[in-house]
């Protein structure tokens, strides 16, 4: 199927999570385009304040023209809804920015004959299995739980600690340790024959991602962002903080980590769009893969790119999709992203102090992220924005996944030792109040 080429308005279909859709859809109205939003039934009250939302005058989410709930597994209802709007309008681009509509985006790029990511690209970044067999040469040994019990417990015996990973999730749900032979088939034991997992030896490294725009195959844009996690404090891995650009690696390794990304990206046939890889720089300095996704990363990282770069990524990746050039400035300053640890319990407030202006945003209240606003390269540290990510009383648990994470901080400065120095002066200033 063509292009619409409709005589309807021009537009632009958005498969998204609602409450991190601002930025996209304010760059979609800049280029003269209605927002065709698809998303998945709402399940949380912060997607349900999000939906309550649209079409409200002065909020981000009155640029959404159309908004349909569909899951991402009904591949048929959404490419139904797709021809359904191509009769209506012009479409000119496709993006999926969600992790579950990866593979229905690029099926509808593909159905309109517009730019996207590509089959394998899409079908393999959405299984860890998969990655580990087409992207081998960068990977750690792994084997799949539903081998036979003795078949997987030789191949890993003297592999521990392993790391245990559910196919197809994200935000570290269901990652654990596994750390011995009998721990390993304790936990055998617990595997649903129909839920196979991805047995693999833990990597031990300073951790990275690299994110890159991608057009027509070619890598236009790529940054390298430096993380920190709780994996020394227990068993899981949930991620804790991001700085952008990366402070603690040499330029030679940043240029290794971008190379092996775009081996990678060329290995799947990585057509249109953005990817985010996960990465370890051995001891030795070698690179290996943790994972890779074939869309934009989550957290707060791409207001990372904004407060660093001084410009919107999100349009950058608009115009990738639209088949426009792409041209997105190269970070001019260091940018950080923290969470904050909490003790167990319910969550009554968060305050901030010393920072006139800055104010705790209470994500819920809102239905979504709000806009960052960039500094000149020269200017003094700043906190730009305290995010308050649960709901007023929220049960507060332990960090075993990223959905567990309440209270999150973004802030910048003008080079990476005054960075450094800023970050006690944020960790100090913002308190979580816990019964």
């Amino acid at each position: 199927m063509a292009p619409s080429g409709a005589a309807g308005p021009p537009a632009f279909i958005l498969f998204t999570d609602l409450p991190k859709a601002g930025a996209y859809l304010e760059a979609i109205a800049a280029r003269g385009l209605r927002s065709l939003v698809v998303t998945g039934p709402p399940q949380w009250p912060l997607e349900e304040v999000a939906v309550s939302y649209v079409g409200r005058p002065g909020h981000p989410f009155e640029a959404v023209e159309r908004l349909e709930f569909l899951a991402a597994g009904d591949l048929a209802g959404i490419l139904r809804q797709v021809v359904a709007w191509a009769a209506e309008y012009d479409i000119r681009g496709v993006f999926a920015s969600s992790e579950t509509f990866v593979e229905p985006g690029w099926q509808t790029a593909d159905l309109l004959g517009l730019p996207g990511v590509g089959p394998r690209a899409a079908r393999v970044c959405r299984n860890k299995h998969l990655q580990r067999l087409y992207l081998a040469e960068w990977s750690p040994v792994s084997v799949l739980s539903s081998g036979s019990r003795e078949t997987v417990l030789t191949a890993l015996a003297d592999r521990y600690p392993l790391i245990s990973k559910p196919l197809d999730l994200y935000c570290s749900i269901g990652v654990r340790v596994i750390r011995d032979q009998e721990a390993l088939a304790a936990h055998l034991d617990e595997v649903a024959p129909e839920s196979p997992v991805l047995l693999e030896q833990r990597v031990s490294g300073r951790e990275f991602s690299v994110e890159t725009i991608v057009a027509d195959g070619v890598p236009v844009f790529s940054g390298v962002t430096q993380k920190s996690t709780n994996e020394e404090e227990g068993d899981f891995f949930v991620e804790m903080g991001h700085t952008l650009p990366a402070c603690n690696l040499t330029e030679d390794e940043a240029g290794r980590l971008k190379e092996a990304q775009a081996a990678v990206l060329a290995r799947l046939g990585f057509g249109t769009g953005m990817a985010h890889g996960e990465y370890r720089v051995l001891a030795d300095g070698r690179i290996a893969l943790m994972e890779i996704a074939a869309r934009p990363p989550g957290d707060g990282i791409l207001h990372l790119y904004e407060l660093a770069t001084g410009a919107s990524i999100e349009a950058s990746v608009v115009d990738a999709a639209l088949g426009l050039p792409v041209r997105h400035p190269e970070p001019r300053r260091w940018a950080r992203q923290i969470y904050f640890d909490h003790a167990p319990g319910k969550l009554d407030g968060v305050a901030v102090d010393g920072h006139a202006g800055v104010d705790p945003f209470w994500v819920v209240d809102h239905g979504l992220w709000p806009a960052v606003e960039p500094a000149g390269p020269e200017a003094p540290p700043g906190l730009r924005k305290v995010l308050v990510l649960k709901a007023r009383g929220a049960g507060l648990g332990p960090l075993s996944d990223s959905f567990g994470r309440a209270v999150t901080a973004l802030f910048d400065a003008p080079d990476p030792r005054r960075l450094e120095q800023y970050d006690a002066t944020v960790r100090e200033a913002v308190r979580i109040t816990v019964s």
